[in-house]
């Protein structure tokens, strides 16, 4: 089995652990099956992205915070200390200026899937968050649709098609076509055509 499905089973029942929930009471709080997170913290299965929002939401931060920082990422971003609810509640901006250099930002490969996400933006401090995935024909989001915090959300096909269901709407976005929706909405997405399948994908506030 990859190393990275080991590694992410390994620190989510780390995390689980450490605030002394039994599986069966991380089962109540998620929404996942007891014998599903079983599997999912010996390694022994692919969760979705839908799934790990869900794990990640009861620890209290993002996804992201659940992979450890690829080379050369900068430890003081604060991927886990602004959680969605306190960029909801808070009506300051941050002002500084921020760089993220490309062979700096923070990398998500999602186990046993050729699913990857580049983070662009360098913290959940800030009122947007922007990702670059680059998927293969076939990758879907899961079975499972997404709910994300209330708030907005922008999808820009850079290359390939894409199948974006929204509600009970179904949207095929070609190169160069954009879609934005409410976050909150149950939403998810299918990798239709195209040998390097590019997305953009645009966050407020913050949520994955």
């Amino acid at each position: 089995m990859p190393d990275t499905l080991l590694e992410l089973g390994k620190r989510i029942r780390k995390e689980r652990q450490q605030r002394q929930w039994t599986l069966e009471q991380f089962s109540e709080k998620t929404g996942l099956s007891k014998s599903f997170l079983s599997q999912i913290e010996r390694g022994n299965t692919e969760p979705s992205i839908t799934s790990l929002k869900k794990i990640a939401a009861q620890f209290g931060y993002s996804v992201v915070n659940l992979f450890p920082n690829g080379q050369g990422a900068d430890e003081r971003w604060g991927y886990n200390n602004r959680p969605a609810e306190y960029i909801l509640n808070n009506n300051s901006y941050i002002k500084d200026v921020a760089i993220v250099r490309a062979e700096k930002r923070k990398r998500i490969a999602l186990p046993g899937s050729n699913v990857v996400y580049d983070l662009m933006t360098p913290d959940m401090k800030r009122k947007l968050e922007v990702m670059h995935m680059r998927v293969t024909k076939g990758e879907n989001s899961g079975e499972e649709p997404m709910l994300d915090s209330p708030g907005e959300k922008l999808c820009v096909v850079m290359k390939g098609i894409l199948e974006l269901r929204v509600g009970q709407e179904v949207y095929r976005l070609e190169e160069g076509d954009t879609l934005y929706y409410p976050a909150h909405v149950p939403h998810s997405w299918r990798a239709i055509d195209g040998d390097s399948i590019e997305v953009i994908w645009i966050l407020t506030p913050p949520s994955f």
